[in-house]
């Protein structure tokens, strides 16, 4: 039987705070914005009580970069770290099972030049190109919108989109929900250290941009306004990321924007056919010529076939239309040597047999 929810997905609203701790958690960077004394630190040291403050406005090159000082008895010059990298680095290493946030405060009253030297942090994880940050360190940002101060710059558009955005307004609930919880009982977030699987961009995502490119829309990229989260492909990227970590199409909106979110989870909630209908034959043809959002969709969720059972799915799959088809084993391949293989063989075979590939 078909199914609507065949990404495993978890469609349930999420709040502005769901959405800081799960960028957190996919070492994706994320920036608060908010009204002055709208709670945007206390949602940051809820997940991490002791996180390294930095506030950007008072911030000089040698504070947030480190400097290189002459050593007179050796006539070297010798780089020293700044001291809030020193302070991250010191816990880190005492908690290494515990994520640890470095909170770039006020950066939109930054100066451009101290923006610039921000960027390259978050960017490539390293400070002044010469010490990496602690595997469990996270970054995390926040300002006031420039409406709320004469003082902020816009925020060049490549570090704007290093970001997830939050938009922070504290509801009268949310206050009442923060004042009665002791620092005590705020959940740092654990860390654990292994080797993160180099994975492809996530098939809902690429079923999703394929679809729109179609019916010719192109949601690869969106324009910017520096006000609003806009797409591009760094941001896909990023939401592939979240997506694998959380399985919540809802946490999209601080990357994308609503509007490509609440289209994506549309598109994620189409009712398709699993492998097991495919093998057991549990289909119609509805489910083969249906439009392309439902085809495009259909073949990502299938693209996790596994060897035994390929052949049989790609015979589904060829009803839908060639182009559909060599879609279908380019996504299924990624590139792994392996399946481009066993894709040739079925090839040849449905060849050797007089059919179309």
């Amino acid at each position: 039987m078909a199914t609507n929810n065949i990404y495993g997905f978890n469609f349930d609203s999420v709040s502005e705070e769901d959405i800081i701790k799960g960028a957190i958690l996919s070492n994706v960077a994320v920036f608060l914005h908010g009204k002055s004394s709208e709670g945007k630190s206390a949602r940051v040291k809820q997940l991490d009580p002791d996180c390294e403050v930095i506030y950007l406005r008072n911030a000089t090159p040698d504070s947030l970069n480190g400097k290189s000082v002459y050593n007179q008895s050796t006539g070297e010059m010798i780089d020293v770290k700044p001291s809030w990298l020193v302070k991250v680095e010191k816990r880190c290493e005492e908690e290494p099972n515990k994520i640890h946030i470095i909170f770039f405060d006020e950066l939109p009253n930054a100066l451009h030049a101290i923006q610039g030297m921000a960027f390259n942090i978050i960017l490539n994880g390293e400070v002044n190109g010469k010490w990496k940050l602690p595997e469990n360190a996270r970054i995390a940002a926040a300002g006031n919108e420039i409406s709320d101060s004469v003082s902020a710059n816009t925020l060049a558009e490549p570090l704007f989109n290093r970001f997830a955005h939050v938009y922070i307004e504290t509801t009268l609930d949310s206050w009442l929900e923060w004042a009665k919880t002791p620092k005590t009982s705020y959940q740092r977030l654990d860390y654990e250290k292994k080797e993160e699987p180099v994975l492809p961009i996530h098939p809902a995502i690429f079923a999703f941009i394929s679809t729109k490119a179609k019916t010719g829309i192109n949601i690869l990229r969106t324009k910017y306004d520096g006000v609003k989260p806009n797409a591009d492909p760094r941001k896909w990227e990023m939401a592939s990321t979240i997506l694998y970590k959380v399985g919540n199409p809802e946490m999209l909106r601080s990357l994308v924007g609503e509007s490509i979110t609440a289209d994506f989870v549309d598109f994620c909630k189409i009712r398709i056919v699993t492998v097991k209908d495919i093998i057991n034959g549990n289909y119609s043809d509805n489910d083969i010529n249906c439009g392309v959002d439902k085809k495009y969709a259909t073949i990502a969720a299938l693209s996790d076939v596994d060897e035994e059972n390929i052949e049989v799915v790609r015979q589904f799959i060829k009803k839908m239309g060639t182009e559909i088809l060599t879609t279908f084993d380019d996504l299924w391949c990624k590139g792994d040597p392996k399946k481009i293989a066993i894709i040739e063989q079925l090839r040849t075979e449905s060849l050797a047999w007089g059919n179309r590939p």
